[in-house]
């Protein structure tokens, strides 16, 4: 899987392994049957943890026309974040659109851009409409160099979750889980990525500033990362829950959710916003400029 992050975003034969590899939901020998070894079921349990990571990998390599939601929660001191990303990505060369809000009530924006674009078009939110006398603002394109599906916001977040667990399996192989379990409506793995890693990844948004409280122990932690899948083992999502600690230090609430929504269609992308509501902002450095303040939950402080 590419992993790259742009400077604004900072069977059946496997449902059988599952089977194994989880205790609830499977069926108990009998007399007469052969009770698998415990060396057989572990190599099961790893067999079927090996493809949901695959599978994981592969959605993203071949990102479809989709619709997915990112939820992201922390709350780390005086640090709260809630963030909620919607995306829709359809057809090649894609349009994509994207929408966001910081609070579970909050004002949506939103970010559009048609295929083939030089520029995206953003609609702003209440909280950022003062950043221009118009509606919309455009920016030159994230994709103008060319698309990336890791491009994708909803996408980035995955892409780099992946190379954390990949990492982490280097450096903690003995602390990562590996776990795999039928579910009702499918199935789940369970993996783990360290917290300094899904930092350093930067999907995990604490500032610079504010990271040198943690311990060594809480840096070191590896938070579980469980994947899930439908029965045909197609990936519907993600979530990372957890609550890091080490004594009197600052404690760090996170949970983290991918959810694949359903396909996008042509319908689910708007029209470009007609030129009298748009304020362009045509170079780097202001294009830079204002999305520090429009990224910023509170622009006018």
């Amino acid at each position: 899987m590419t992993v790259t992050r742009p400077a604004r975003l900072a069977g059946s034969v496997v449902g059988a392994a599952l089977c194994v590899a989880a205790v609830a939901g499977c069926a108990q020998p009998t007399a007469g049957q052969p009770v698998a070894d415990r060396a057989s079921a572990e190599q099961a349990t790893a067999d079927a943890v090996k493809r949901g990571i695959d599978a994981f990998q592969s959605h993203f390599v071949n990102l479809g026309n989709e619709h997915a939601r990112v939820y992201n929660y922390l709350n780390y001191g005086d640090l709260k974040i809630t963030t909620e990303h919607e995306s829709y990505k359809v057809g090649s060369p894609p349009a994509i659109f994207y929408k966001r809000r910081f609070t579970e009530d909050g004002d949506w924006s939103e970010t559009l851009t048609p295929p083939r674009s030089e520029v995206d078009y953003i609609k702003l939110d209440k909280a950022h409409a003062f950043l221009a006398p118009t509606p919309w603002v455009s920016v030159p394109s994230l994709y103008k160099d060319g698309f990336d599906n890791c491009f994708v916001l909803t996408a980035w977040v995955a892409c780099h979750l992946d190379k954390a667990i990949g990492q982490t399996n280097l450096e903690a192989p003995d602390e990562q889980p590996s776990e795999a379990r039928a579910t009702e409506n499918g199935f789940e793995v369970t993996t783990g990525a360290q917290l300094k890693t899904m930092l350093e990844e930067g999907f995990i948004s604490i500032p610079e500033d504010k990271r040198d409280g943690f311990t060594e122990p809480q840096l070191a932690t590896v938070v579980p990362v469980v994947l899930k899948f439908d029965e045909d083992m197609n990936f519907t999502g993600f979530e990372i829950r957890d609550s890091i600690t080490d004594g009197d230090a600052t404690p760090l609430e996170l949970q983290l959710e991918y959810e694949v929504i359903g396909k996008a269609t042509k319908d689910d992308i708007p029209d470009a916003p007609a030129a009298a509501q748009i304020t362009a902002i045509t170079d780097d450095a202001a294009s830079d400029a204002f999305f520090e303040k429009f990224n910023d939950r509170t622009p006018e402080n």
